[in-house]
């Protein structure tokens, strides 16, 4: 891979759009791991790009919603945001709705967590279209007794 298209690749994951990104007419660069980037900040459509913020932390509305409509625990929402901020700092990578690419994957790892651990069964598709369980207390209504 050449460093020009390393400069792209950089470029557009810093939230660049590709008509606004310049080629790279730099002659020596430090390696991007131990240069602080500019991350240029893109709007669009009101909704800016950019990378993960410091002291990012979930809104009120979406911890309520993780709880009230998923049945996720504080608990394991706090581990989640731990994991989750070290990945996209460690990255970099910009994005525009950190709220919503949280809640989804909180939710993703909480059903992970649960199909792992067996809180929910794991029941092949043969199994799920002939389960007849539905019919055990079954009766019908003949008219006779």
């Amino acid at each position: 891979m050449t460093d020009e298209n390393k400069h792209y690749i950089r470029q557009r994951n810093a939230g660049a759009l590709p008509w606004e990104i310049e080629p790279e007419t730099r002659e020596l660069e430090e390696h991007p791991v131990f240069v602080q980037q500019q991350v240029k900040q893109v709007s669009l459509e009101g909704a800016r790009v950019q990378p993960l913020p410091e002291d990012f932390a979930p809104s009120r509305g979406i911890l309520e919603y993780l709880q009230a409509h998923q049945g996720i625990p504080l608990d394991f929402i706090a581990t989640q945001l731990i994991d989750f901020k070290l990945y996209w700092h460690e990255t970099g990578e910009a994005r525009k709705a950190w709220q919503n690419k949280f809640k989804s994957h909180v939710i993703y790892q909480w059903k992970r967590n649960q199909s792992e651990t067996g809180q929910r069964p794991h029941r092949s598709t043969a199994e799920k279209l002939t389960d007849r369980s539905w019919d055990d207390d079954f009766r019908f209504d003949d008219g006779d007794e």
